[in-house]
């Protein structure tokens, strides 16, 4: 069998294995990030009154972001033909923030404690979460880099 151009010789596609965001690596271990990009979860939704379930949203971008994602080669748009996000950036996955249900307080304290390790690595910090309180942990975490920009897509 001719090995093909995949790191593990495995195709990997898109619908098999873990779903981490774009089939990027897993790095469980936030004292040890080597990336440009570290997505973290925040799947916290309690600051709602109406409408709960935003807890599920990491879990769920995670799995649409594996639809054209070969993480080794980056995101194929077909109808672009084109591949974004490839090799060039160094994208890994954190997981998530651990969240306390009930625990306000200590949910944001452990999210804002998972971006600043991102910044100290030097990554840019991608949180998917949750619901619209999690801002607030992501902008304190910035505390000490001014300027700086939020990005809310919702």
């Amino acid at each position: 069998m001719t090995p093909n151009s995949y790191p593990t010789d495995r195709l990997d596609l898109p619908f098999v294995g873990i779903a981490t965001f774009g089939k990027r690596p897993y790095e469980p271990d936030w004292d040890k990030l080597d990336a440009d990009v570290a997505i973290l979860g925040a799947p916290y939704d309690a600051g709602t009154q109406y409408r709960s379930g935003a807890r599920f949203g990491p879990r769920a971008v995670r799995e649409a972001s594996t639809l054209f994602s070969f993480g080794h080669a980056g995101a194929y748009d077909h109808e672009d033909d084109a591949t974004y996000l490839g090799g060039d950036v160094r994208i890994v996955d954190i997981g998530d923030a651990d969240i306390i249900h009930t625990k306000t307080t200590e949910s944001h304290a452990n999210i804002e404690h998972g971006v600043r390790k991102v910044l100290e690595a030097g990554a840019l910090p991608v949180t998917i979460g949750g619901d619209h309180s999690i801002n607030i942990p992501c902008i304190n975490a910035f505390s000490e880099q001014e300027p700086f920009h939020v990005v809310q897509i919702d």
